[in-house]
């Protein structure tokens, strides 16, 4: 097969199974082509391929009936790899395996309409949600999950309509199922001292101090490195000590790996090698973040600067004891022998330090809310800053996050109304009443000159 220019045009050339000339199909522009070139070798990498149909000598009509299962594939093959990072494409393979292809994956994909999504959705609801099997199992498909999967196939739809595979979108105008997210418990200024104070083990007391202090995810936490922490004696005295965030550890499927680094769109820094022996299906990475915009500076609190200053004292002494068994990946957060932490192991500690110490429950990203929204009150709302922290791509995601963090500050704002506004409604009438009672009463007075007498009597 090859992609040949010819004039403004670009043809793909391939060759069919008891043919003895090579078939020769022409587009307008390179993408085209090479989209196509792709969607052959795919279909006949899977034995799936079928030859177009030759409507007359010299002209190609493409037979363009396929199922939704092997559109995906083709999807996710020829987009997916292009756009998606390594944790956006394990879930969205995971919700394509588990909850699309299952259900309507033998369908073809011109022949479902907007009320087959309709009914497709409503019909999730009653089916189980799939759990990994070190998991609990954790009830019905949610509307959350059913609004991601939509995500899935409006995207892939809108390529099916571009390739030519139908002619509508079926999942434009279908009706979703209501989701009402809860509103997440998020600590007070006060709860998270009382845990700071609290918590005796160390791994987890310096996550809590780089997630409080620092407004920064689990992830990026698990995946800070040395390197990038400048708490040098200088820079302390100057007030610039900083960590520069730009990794973060996640748990990504060995197919997302594979096929990114296929396709050299991997943002795997590190695999981490498999603790058990046993065949995996996923792997831990330090991988790049999520989004452009993750990758920041955040200046340090003199608290923290003294936790990580403990913490790394405490790896020295780790090295020198294990010598060779220590495991140096250069983390910050790392286990007695220097291996990553997993998120799991780390959300299970948090939580029975909430249970031993019967703190208010709440999951420990919720420090990062609790954090940036105190960053919020001390800066007098200084958003622009705090997104700097943060790493929220926008500003609005910052304030339409954290505005709950305001509650304390909009009850003061409640009371300032009453005395600095609401106080004077009716002030001017009583301001007139006086008047009138002065002057009454210096009538009176002109009048009767002898009362003033008669009252100076009777005062003692």
């Amino acid at each position: 097969m090859a992609i040949r220019k010819r004039g403004n045009s670009y043809q793909v050339i391939y060759r069919c199974s008891g043919e003895s000339t090579p078939r020769t199909e022409t587009y307008k522009s390179e993408d085209e082509a090479m989209i196509r070139d792709m969607q052959i070798k795919l279909a006949k990498k899977n034995g799936t391929f079928e030859p177009p149909v030759r409507a007359a000598k010299g002209v190609i009509k493409q037979e363009k009936n396929i199922t939704l299962k092997d559109f995906l594939e083709e999807f996710v093959e020829v987009y997916g790899l292009k756009k998606w990072g390594n944790s956006y494409y394990t879930t969205n393979l995971s919700l394509i395996r588990n909850y699309i292809n299952p259900y309507i994956g033998e369908r073809y994909v011109k022949s479902i309409t907007a009320r087959d999504m309709d009914a497709y959705y409503t019909m999730l609801l009653d089916k189980p949600a799939v759990v990994a099997q070190s998991h609990r199992n954790v009830g019905k498909i949610t509307a959350s999950t059913i609004s991601r999967i939509h995500k899935v196939l409006k995207s892939a739809f809108g390529k099916a309509v571009v390739w030519e595979y139908t002619k509508v979108n079926p999942t434009i105008g279908v009706t979703l199922p209501k989701h009402n997210p809860k509103e997440r418990a998020v600590w007070s200024d006060a709860e998270a001292v009382e845990a700071l104070n609290v918590c005796d083990d160390p791994a987890l007391k310096i996550c809590l101090y780089l997630a409080l202090g620092c407004s920064l995810r689990i992830g990026e936490i698990l995946g800070l490195q040395w390197s990038n922490v400048h708490i040098e004696d200088e820079a302390v005295l100057n007030g610039e000590a900083y960590i520069k965030i730009d990794k973060e550890i996640s748990r990504c499927s060995n197919d997302s790996i594979e096929a990114l680094e296929r396709v050299n769109r991997s943002t795997i820094i590190l695999k981490f090698p498999q603790i058990m022996p046993k065949k995996a299906t996923t792997s831990l990475v330090l991988k790049s973040p999520k989004t452009e915009s993750s990758n920041r500076i955040v200046y340090l609190p003199q608290a923290v600067i003294e936790e990580l200053k403990k913490v790394k004292a405490q790896q020295e002494e780790n090295k020198a004891l294990l010598g060779n068994e220590y495991y140096d990946y250069d983390l910050v957060v790392a286990h007695i022998n220097g291996r990553p932490y997993e998120m799991r192991t780390i959300d299970k500690a948090f939580y029975n330090m909430i249970e031993k110490y019967g703190l208010r429950p709440v999951v420990f990203h919720s420090l990062r809310h609790s954090s940036t929204s105190l960053k919020l009150k001390l800066s007098r709302g200084n958003i622009k800053a705090v997104q700097g922290d943060t790493g929220h791509a926008e500003a609005r995601m910052v304030t339409d996050t954290y505005a709950h963090g305001f509650d304390a500050d909009r009850k003061l704002i409640a009371q300032e109304m009453d005395s600095g506004f609401f106080a004077k409604v009716g002030t001017e009438n009583k301001k007139t009443e006086t008047n009138e009672t002065l002057e009454m009463l210096k009538k009176l007075v002109k009048e009767h000159p002898e009362l003033i007498s008669e009252l100076l009597s009777k005062i003692d």
